[in-house]
């Protein structure tokens, strides 16, 4: 695959995964902002064109995902691999950070205000989540699952089209982005005071690392299960 400045986002961490790094390294959203091309995206994060495609050029030619190559698999394969892998991170990693969290603001919430902002944006971004993982995997994923087994008489009993429900969730996934940059601008990049802490470090690393897997999960969705399934679909009809 040739990257230029033109290239989408989403066309190049969908056909060369390992360059998924690369656009973590320079904070550009390779997820819900992955319709932008390159040059856009860095114009979006104040980023060197030149500096990323050089970065970029160093997997041009690795076609070699560390995982299955989702565009082929199954997508009931694809789906349990988002369940079982990124769904059950998201819950475990909530719980953790609400957790730390809880131990902060009880600690250091009167020498650090924001804290209490951190956390007023988890219960929103863990209430969303919740939400949003139930429709996935009580009404939307079993959908897809059904066509992909070609049970179309039972499928098309729950929608009229898949499109409607897959926008609901991509509009969900652009709102946990924007709560996710809420608390990146809240702890001013998950950069821990000086006076922070082990609970409190503890803390932005969870959040930090939980933000990191959101990023690959919603990109394995908005670029590659939902485009698949809307396909899929159109074949059944």
């Amino acid at each position: 695959m040739v990257i230029t400045g033109e290239t989408l986002v989403r066309d190049i961490v969908v056909e060369v995964p390992n360059a998924i790094p690369v656009f973590e390294q320079f904070g550009i959203d390779y997820c819900c902002g992955g319709k932008h091309t390159v040059a856009e995206a860095c114009t979006r994060r104040d980023q060197s064109l030149d500096h990323v495609l050089e970065e970029l050029k160093c997997w041009e030619h690795d076609t070699l995902a560390p995982e299955v190559r989702w565009q082929t698999a199954p997508l009931s394969e694809l789906i349990r691999h988002i369940v079982q892998k990124h769904h059950a991170f998201t819950r475990d990693q909530l719980t953790l950070i609400q957790q730390l969290a809880e131990k902060v603001e009880r600690r250091h919430g009167t020498t650090h205000p924001e804290v209490h902002k951190v956390n007023e944006e988890l219960a929103t971004l863990t209430a969303e989540l919740k939400h949003h993982f139930f429709c996935e995997e009580n009404v939307l994923f079993p959908y897809i699952e059904m066509l992909d087994q070609k049970e179309t008489q039972l499928a098309q009993a729950i929608f009229d089209t898949i499109q409607k429900p897959v926008t609901r969730m991509m509009m969900d996934h652009d709102q946990t982005g924007d709560e996710f940059r809420a608390l990146r601008e809240i702890t001013n990049g998950y950069q821990p005071p000086e006076d922070a802490c082990t609970t409190y470090r503890a803390l932005y690393r969870a959040m930090e690392d939980l933000e990191r897997d959101v990023h690959r999960h919603i990109h394995l969705e908005n670029n590659i299960l939902f485009p698949r399934a809307i396909s899929l679909e159109s074949e059944r009809s």
